[in-house]
Formats: C-alpha cells, sequence, structure tokens
C-alpha cells in the first residue's frame, strides 16, 4: 500500500516522534514535491537546521519512492501519461539543496539573510494569494441567503472547472482531458468541496499554506493513503466522507 506523507511526518521520523519500526511491513512511504519544496524553503534551516537535516534524511532513509512533480503537473500527468516535464531543470537547484543539507552542509553565514528573503518570498507569495481567495469568498458570502440550500448546491462542476484551469495556468497550456477519469483524485476534489463550503460559510480564511495542504491530495489515487497528523485536515477529510484515505498511526 502507497501512503503518501505530509512533511511533519518526515519531521517525526527524523527526530522519533514516530518509530519507524511502527510502519506496516507492506506499506510503502511516498515522498513528495511538496515536501522538497517545504525543506528547501523552510525558516526552520535558520532556526534549528538539525531539524530539517534529520528531515531530508529520513526521506533518504524510508521513503520508497519520491513524485518529483508539483502537485497540479502529477495531475496533468494522470491526464495525459505522454505529457512531457522536465523535473532536473525545473527543480534542480532545490533537489542539490536538500541533498546537501542531508549531506552534513550548513548554510553559509554570509548568505543567511539571502536565505531568509528567499523564505520570505516564498510565505509572502502564499499570502497574496489567500487573500485573493478570501476577498473573494466575502463577496460569496454576501450573496448567500440560505446557508442550507447553498450548502447543498452541486458545486463539483465549476470546481472541476477550476481545477482544470489551474492545469492550464500550471503547464502554461491545456488543463484536464475531457474524459478524464475524476474518481482518481475524490479525495482532493471532495475534501476540497468541504473546505469551499467552510469558507463560503463561516468566518474561516484561507491561510496561506493551506493551498499547499489541499493540493498535496492530489498524490493520493484509490487504493493509496495520506499520513497526516494536523486535526483541521483530517476532520475535512472525515467530513468529506473520505476517512477510509487515512493512514492511522
Amino acid at each position: 500500500m502507497r501512503v503518501i506523507c505530509d512533511t511533519h511526518i518526515w519531521y517525526y521520523l527524523g527526530d522519533g516522534t514516530i518509530n519507524p519500526d511502527s510502519v506496516d511491513k507492506d506499506s510503502k512511504l511516498i515522498a513528495t514535491y511538496n515536501n522538497i519544496d517545504e525543506l528547501s524553503r523552510t525558516f526552520n534551516l535558520l532556526d534549528d537546521i538539525e531539524y530539517v537535516r534529520n528531515a531530508i534524511r529520513a526521506i533518504f532513509k524510508y521513503a520508497s519512492e519520491v513524485i518529483y512533480e508539483p502537485p497540479l503537473i502529477y495531475l496533468k500527468k494522470l491526464s495525459d501519461p505522454n505529457f512531457s516535464y522536465d523535473i532536473k531543470s525545473n527543480h534542480g537547484s532545490i533537489l542539490e539543496f536538500t541533498q546537501l543539507i542531508a549531506n552534513g552542509h550548513d548554510l553559509e553565514e554570509s548568505k543567511k539573510e539571502d536565505y531568509k528573503k528567499h523564505c520570505q518570498a516564498r510565505h509572502d507569495g502564499l499570502q497574496k494569494a489567500s487573500d485573493f481567495w478570501n476577498a473573494e469568498a466575502e463577496k460569496i458570502r454576501e450573496r448567500i441567503k440560505d446557508k442550507k440550500k447553498h450548502r447543498k448546491e452541486d458545486s463539483i462542476p465549476l470546481n472541476r472547472e477550476l481545477i482544470s484551469l489551474m492545469v492550464a495556468s500550471m503547464t502554461k497550456g491545456t488543463g484536464l482531458s475531457d474524459d478524464f477519469d475524476w474518481s482518481k483524485i475524490e479525495l482532493f476534489e471532495s475534501t476540497l468541496k468541504v473546505f469551499f463550503n467552510d469558507l463560503e460559510l463561516s468566518p474561516m480564511k484561507i491561510q496561506p499554506n493551506d493551498w499547499f495542504d489541499l493540493l498535496q491530495l492530489i498524490y493520493v489515487q484509490p487504493g493509496s493513503k495520506i499520513w497526516i497528523r494536523e486535526k483541521r485536515w483530517k476532520s475535512l477529510i472525515i467530513r468529506a466522507g473520505m476517512e477510509d484515505y487515512l493512514y492511522e498511526k
């Protein structure tokens, strides 16, 4: 069984919070681009580099497979197996960087300020996107007259159009094929619907890392599971009726 791991799981395996011997022998732990990207652009590298180093080493030691494509690229390849994407040219720098950290290299003192700005730029970009979505949600919230009726509305067609547009934007090409089998991402799609309902019907605000966490669910296909410990995301997945996708340890 393939088990897609949240970045925190690699941290916990690295620092001993999770005993790797507790993992079922038939469970294949899968690391993703999201994990590597987070570990390469985290303020933890400035504050506690060993914590990050051990998480990266945990990936090298315990991951049976690494998915190097970003989630929307991975989704495009699910739709079109012939879609070409050069991982080395697009992400070679962060792969080399995390390899160096795992091998014991530290950040050069003279470059720490630049690295801090690099991390801040990532955070600011995510914050800007969150502000946009929160503003749009507020407009929708103001138009809703009957919350119960709104929650029952079928938002799947609109959500699918949005997902396909996001893929098109990421690939600078077309979105998902007309005959795409949406059951391949039922965990992501179902959880996204609940997430949007909460956003539109409650005071909830999108946080900077929310899209990053949501898109991670794209990596999880039927027959696989997601290993995550954050109560908020586990609750959303359960409310979406997708609790069978949760890997519990």
